[in-house]
C-alpha cells in the first residue's frame, strides 16, 4: 500500500522550484514506495466555519503531512482537521519564539546560554530601557548577544561590545520583542549542528565563519564540515528535541568552557546542506520514520 505525504513549504518557492531543489525528497519517495504532494503554505487554502476548520480541497486524505514552513496557524488548522503534522504545530509555535523556546529549555534543565528577556514596552521609554540593561549588562558581561525573538539565517541577532552599543541597539529595534544573552567567546563564529530523528541523531556537522562574524550561519558566508558529536553532544540535542516535542529537530549547540549549551532548535532546515556535507540522505530518513 503507497503512502501519502503532504510537504508543505514556504511561500518564497513555488512547488516545482521546491522539488528541484530538494530532488532527494522526489527520489527518497519513490525508493519508499510514497506519493509526494509539494505545496506552499499560501496554496493550502484553509478556514473556519460554525468551529470547524474546511478546506477546498481534500487535504484530509494525507497520511501526513511533512512541514518544512513556519506557518504556525496552518499547521493547526491542518491538524484541526485530521491531518497527522511532522512537526506538530505546538513544536513550531516553540520554536518560532525564541523566548518561549529558552524557557521550555530551562524547565526541562536543559543547558542554554545564561538570558535576560527583555520586556514588552507598550510605549518605550529608554530611561527605564536603560535602567534594565543596566541590570542585564551586569549579569551577563560585555560582549552582549541581542536577539529579536523571531526569525532565521541569523537575521535579527546583532552583537553589542560596549554599553552603549546596547543601549543604541535596543533602541534602534524599540517596539520588537528582543532577549539578551551571554557571549561564549569560545564558541565565537561557529557551532555544531545536528539533525535528530525520533531521538537519535543521524547527522552532524560544524559551521564556521570565514568572514570574522560572530555567527556561523551559510547565508552569512558560513563554511560546513562533517563533525563527529559526543555522546554528551548528543544526548543534549536528544534532550532538547524531547523537551520541545519534535518529531525531528536541528539542534545548533555551542561549546562552552563550562560544556555545550543550546543555542536553537530548529524545526526546518536545508536537508541538502546535510547531504552535500555528509552524505546521510535526511529525507530518505524522514520518510522510512513516517512510513
Amino acid at each position: 500500500m503507497r503512502g501519502k505525504v503532504l510537504v508543505v513549504h514556504d511561500d518564497s518557492l513555488s512547488e516545482e522550484e521546491f522539488k528541484e531543489k530538494n530532488k532527494l525528497f522526489v527520489d527518497s519517495a519513490k525508493e519508499n514506495n510514497i506519493v509526494l504532494d509539494f505545496k506552499t503554505n499560501s496554496a493550502l487554502y484553509t478556514f473556519i466555519d460554525n468551529n470547524v476548520v474546511k478546506c477546498h480541497d481534500s487535504y484530509g486524505t494525507y497520511d501526513y503531512a511533512l512541514f518544512f514552513d513556519k506557518d504556525v496557524h496552518l499547521a493547526r488548522n491542518l491538524e484541526m482537521m485530521g491531518v497527522k503534522v511532522v512537526n506538530s504545530a505546538r513544536a513550531i509555535d516553540i520554536c518560532e519564539n525564541k523566548a518561549n523556546m529558552y524557557q521550555q529549555l530551562a524547565k526541562s534543565n536543559i543547558n542554554i546560554p545564561k538570558t535576560v528577556i527583555f520586556p514588552t514596552m507598550t510605549n518605550y521609554n529608554r530611561l527605564r530601557a536603560k535602567l534594565f540593561l543596566d541590570d542585564a549588562i551586569e549579569d551577563l558581561g560585555l560582549p552582549i548577544v541581542i536577539k529579536e525573538w523571531y526569525g532565521d539565517f541569523g537575521r535579527n541577532v546583532y552583537l553589542a561590545k560596549t554599553k552603549e552599543d546596547v543601549y543604541d541597539i535596543v533602541d534602534k529595534l524599540q517596539g520588537k520583542q528582543l532577549l539578551l544573552q551571554e557571549f561564549v567567546l569560545e564558541s565565537s563564529g561557529t557551532d555544531i549542528r545536528m539533525f535528530v530523528i525520533k531521538n537519535k541523531v543521524v547527522a552532524s556537522l560544524r559551521r564556521q565563519s570565514v568572514s570574522g562574524d560572530f555567527r556561523s550561519n551559510l547565508a552569512l558566508g558560513g563554511t560546513m564540515q562533517n563533525y563527529i558529536p559526543s555522546y554528551i553532544d548528543e544526548q543534549l540535542a536528544i534532550n532538547a528535541s524531547k523537551v520541545i516535542g519534535c518529531d525531528f529537530a536541528i539542534i545548533d549547540i555551542l561549546k562552552s568552557i563550562n560544556g555545550p549549551v543550546v543555542c536553537e532548535v530548529n524545526t526546518t532546515a536545508n536537508v541538502n546542506n546535510f547531504y552535500n556535507t555528509c552524505n546521510i540522505n535526511i529525507p530518505n530518513l524522514l520518510l522510512k520514520s513516517i512510513k
